[in-house]
Formats: structure tokens, sequence, C-alpha cells
């Protein structure tokens, strides 16, 4: 049993909480945050430790880091938090739940967290500290960039490509064979077809009202 310290201590963390309580593989010993967080948010259960307090607290030679942090500034904090407790002598572990279904033959990159349900297939890749969510597939011979995040129910179909730090909403899609940007924002229900941009923002459009009822619609259109 590896004991683990989950870098966060909000919602992100507290979801991992709930799967690792029951993972017999690990023991959560702790969360670590910047020393700001420290009296922000916090799991019941789970002790929070700023930074500065780690090493001494929570030696790397005994502990593993799970990345438990939310996508905020386009995973840039995901990132450097990454970064820090690397060079603090952490090593960060890859985290795939037993529920998941990873058959690529290329490992799922370093502190990258695979939840239940998400199936990554032949040939695909999934890069360093990238979040990939419940119920996404991630395709053959597609790749997810490194520090992403891809919200549950995302497809990334066969040869399509992520660049890093991308934001991938529930329920969006890519299709074959295209490339999305760096630094995107590709909206919940989007479907993106043609290549993107770096640092450029793909919205779906929200659901309107249409002009008929739903008895009128059934009626001259069915379901």
């Amino acid at each position: 049993m590896s004991n683990i310290l989950l870098a966060g201590n909000a919602i992100t963390a507290e979801i991992l909480f709930s799967y690792l309580k029951s993972d017999a593989r690990y023991n959560v010993a702790g969360c670590i945050v910047d020393d700001a967080f420290v009296d922000k948010n916090g799991i019941s259960g789970c002790r929070t430790i700023g930074v500065s307090e780690a090493v001494d607290t929570f030696p790397p030679a005994t502990h593993r880091v799970i990345m438990a942090m939310g996508y905020n500034d386009l995973n840039r904090s995901r990132e450097a938090m990454f970064t820090r407790l690397r060079s603090m002598g952490f090593s960060i572990e890859t985290y795939i739940h037993p529920d998941a279904r990873v058959y690529s033959e290329t490992p799922v990159g370093e502190g990258s967290v695979v939840l239940p349900g998400a199936v990554v297939e032949p040939h695909a890749r999934v890069g360093v500290n990238a979040m990939v969510w419940s119920n996404v597939t991630i395709a053959h011979h597609s790749s997810v960039g490194d520090h992403c995040w891809v919200a549950a129910g995302t497809v990334v179909s066969g040869q399509a490509r992520i660049q890093r730090n991308t934001f991938l909403g529930v329920n969006s899609t890519v299709v074959n064979d295209v490339s999305v940007g760096e630094f995107n924002i590709v909206g919940a229900g989007a479907m993106i077809s043609r290549e993107t941009k770096p640092f450029s923002v793909h919205l779906a459009r929200s659901a309107e009202p249409f002009r008929y009822s739903s008895e009128e619609y059934v009626k001259h259109f069915g379901i």
C-alpha cells in the first residue's frame, strides 16, 4: 500500500479522496496546498498542510503525490504545483481507477489521472499531469497532451491530437485527425472538426427554445 498525498483540498481532491478511500492500493496521508490556501476549503478526514511544511511532515522517500487540483488558469496552476512538488523530491503518482480501461501500449503520463468508465484505446497516448474524467474515450492513435483537462463524456476520436494545457468540456467531441491547439477552451457539447489555433475558444451554442411547442414538434417532426 502506497502512502499518498493529494495536491489540492477542494472539490477535485474531495472526489479523488472518495475513490482512494476504497482503493486498497493507497493510504491517503493528507492534502498539500500552497500555504495561502491551508485554511480554505478542506476535506473531512484529510489533514491539510502547506507546501512549505510538506517535506518535513511527509518525507518524499515514503510518500507519493496524486494531482488533485482543478483546471484554474488553463491548468497552469496544476502545472506549477506539479513542477514544484517534483523539484522538492516527490514522485507524482499516475492514478488509474480500477474501473477505467487502458489498452494502449504507451504508459499513461506521469501524474495523470484516469477516472472510472474512461477508455484509452490501443495506440492512444495521454501525456503528463492530464486529467481524464469519467466516461471519456481517448480513441486509437489519438493523443492528449501534457497538463490537459478532459471532462466527463468527452470523445477524442481516432488520430485527433489535443495540445498541452487545453480544456475539453463535458461531452465535447474532437473528430478524426484534427489538432486542437495548445491552451484552447472547448465548451461543453462542442464539436471540433477543424484545426484550431492556440489560445482559442470554441463554445457550443446554448440550447434555445424552439419556436414550436413540444406537442407541435412531435406532430410535425416526430421524436
